[in-house]
């Protein structure tokens, strides 16, 4: 059970979201969601996707959240669990897929194939947020920014963060504006003395209702900065998902065919005639390798090789 102040905190926040957003706080939120999976190249190696957010280059469980849900950058940096035909997928939300409906999310290639085959194209999936396994909260403040100009970008978080605020010399918080690609800004900057840029001191509020507040931050531009705190984790319980049938069960190849070769943006690489062939030919390769195996039948069964 919350305590009355921390329900009096979720209740104020909640309006706060009502006014702004689609989908506002909810305290242990475990809300399933169907819809369609799709499949692109996805952003390794950048900070490509709508979030900013930077993605190593061997990391592909990333996604595209559907406009709706991405909810005007809201879901940036969340996590989410994802049920299709052939299993589930863990992958962070990094970027906004404007022509997919509600419910809908666009995985990079080599997520989708964990849950569904290329050739299915579209696949049911049934999903949910879920908390992000991150340790401390990062902040990077963009370069150009100044006492007359602030943008910055918080990231590594456990739960999607409803509100940011800084704190004034009085000792009150004052929210800052998130743009759709997921940057905070202030035109006018945050700075009360405009003879310094900085320190800050953050507040930060989830959307469970969690508020976690920094120690002083000094102001670095372009570094990636450990603010020192993360959102408490909730342990909410899980639900077993049923409106997802996993019936794309597969079945042993028998007559192997050819084993096609894709990097994990989709690329086409080569063709094996068999494993052994397949093993020597990527045994030097350092990057993640999605293998195609088909048979005589026309029978498809996809594999990720990590490295």
């Amino acid at each position: 059970m919350k305590s009355t102040k921390a329900l009096t905190l979720l209740a104020l926040c909640l309006l706060t979201r009502l006014t702004a957003n689609a989908f506002p706080i909810q305290a242990c939120d475990t809300t399933w969601y169907t819809g369609e999976g799709t499949q692109y190249g996805g952003v390794a190696g950048s900070n490509g996707g709508n979030c900013g957010i930077y993605v190593e280059e061997d990391d592909i469980f990333h996604c595209a959240m559907n406009h709706s849900q991405y909810d005007s950058s809201f879901a940036c940096g969340a996590c989410v669990r994802a049920f299709g035909p052939l299993g589930e997928v863990t992958v962070k939300v990094v970027d906004r897929c404007p022509e997919c409906k509600p419910g809908d999310i666009d995985f990079s290639t080599g997520s989708f194939v964990k849950i569904g085959t290329m050739e299915a194209g579209r696949i049911p999936i049934r999903w949910q947020f879920i908390p992000c396994e991150e340790e401390d909260i990062k902040v990077k403040f963009e370069k150009g920014t100044s006492q007359f100009y602030f943008k910055a970008i918080f990231y590594d978080i456990r739960y999607r963060i409803s509100q940011l605020e800084y704190q004034r010399s009085d000792g009150t918080f004052v929210p800052i504006h998130r743009e759709m690609y997921n940057f905070y800004v202030e035109n006018a900057g945050i700075d009360e003395d405009k003879t310094k840029i900085g320190p800050y001191v953050f507040r930060l509020i989830s959307c469970e209702g969690d508020t976690v507040t920094t120690a002083p931050i000094e102001y670095e531009a372009g570094v990636e900065i450990n603010t020192g705190v993360q959102f408490p984790f909730h342990n909410c319980g899980e639900e077993n998902p049923t409106s997802v049938e996993v019936t794309m069960k597969e079945e042993p190849l028998q007559d192997l065919l050819r084993i096609e070769a894709y990097d994990i943006m989709g690329r086409y690489l080569r063709t094996y005639k068999d494993w052994d062939e397949a093993q020597e030919a990527l045994k030097e390769r350092n990057s993640p390798t999605i293998l195609k195996e088909i048979d005589r039948t026309g029978h498809v069964r996809h594999h990720l090789r990590a490295k």
